[in-house]
């Protein structure tokens, strides 16, 4: 698996490495490989997978778990993560993929270093998701630590949700006060229906205005010129005898 698949997750652990400020590496050192002790993981119990997954405070600082689709998800057991703490003042980022069986997650892992530095290692969850014991060990076995880690009893991991604001914060939250808003609303009142009374308008006679009459000039009759008709004779009627 390439490692730079949980890079997308470096965000959300960023945030979460302020709420595990008291978790540096400076709290879990390498340790000689004579010191290492037994690096076989214990037999798995049974638990829900996503009780593992979410962010965590760990003694390497805030862990991010999630589910390894590119490798079959959570039903092949496929998970990876990332970590972030803090070096000589310096932020350290790694990476890790492997298995979960039950209550046990055994994973290889990657730090970005000149040259990188790679191992193994393995984790021991609780039933309830609430902490978990595990060991690490570089490839050449020059360096090898515990790594535990732990979130607030309150929280519930069973649903299984990787958002951050669930994880990770040992004392929940208070809800922020809300501010008094200026605008008070006011619960409706209805208004009854007042009919309004009947306002009789008083009669106002209008003056009379008289129209004034014209009268109509003179006009005399003019007299018309004689037109003498000519003379027509009268036929004289035929006599039968």
């Amino acid at each position: 698996m390439s490692f730079g698949n949980a890079a997308r997750v470096l965000t959300v652990v960023a945030a979460c490495a302020a709420a595990a400020g008291s978790a540096t590496s400076g709290s879990n050192q390498s340790q000689p490989a004579a010191q290492a002790g037994a690096s076989s993981a214990p037999p798995p119990q049974q638990m829900e997978p996503t009780r593992a997954l979410g962010v965590w405070r760990s003694t390497f600082g805030a862990v991010k778990i999630e589910a390894d689709l590119s490798h079959g998800g959570l039903p092949s057991g496929g998970v990876h993560g990332v970590w972030l703490y803090q070096r000589q003042g310096q932020d350290v980022v790694g990476y890790f993929s492997g298995t979960l069986r039950g209550t046990v997650l055994q994973f290889r892992w990657q730090e970005p270093n000149n040259p990188p530095l790679t191992g193994e290692g393995y984790l021991v969850f609780d039933a309830e998701g609430r902490q978990y014991t595990g060991r690490w060990w570089s490839d050449k076995r020059d360096r090898v630590g515990d790594w535990n880690g732990w979130r607030a009893p309150t929280t519930s991991a069973a649903s299984g949700s990787t958002d951050p604001g669930q994880y990770g914060d040992s004392e929940p939250q208070p809800a922020p006060a809300r501010r008094p808003s200026p605008y008070q609303r006011q619960p409706y009142q209805p208004q009854p229906n007042q009919p309004q009374p009947y306002q009789p308008q008083p009669y106002q006679p209008q003056p009379y205005q008289p129209q004034p009459n014209q009268p109509q000039p003179y006009q005399p009759n003019q007299p018309q010129p004689y037109q003498p008709q000519p003379y027509q004779p009268q036929p004289q009627p035929t006599t039968y005898y």
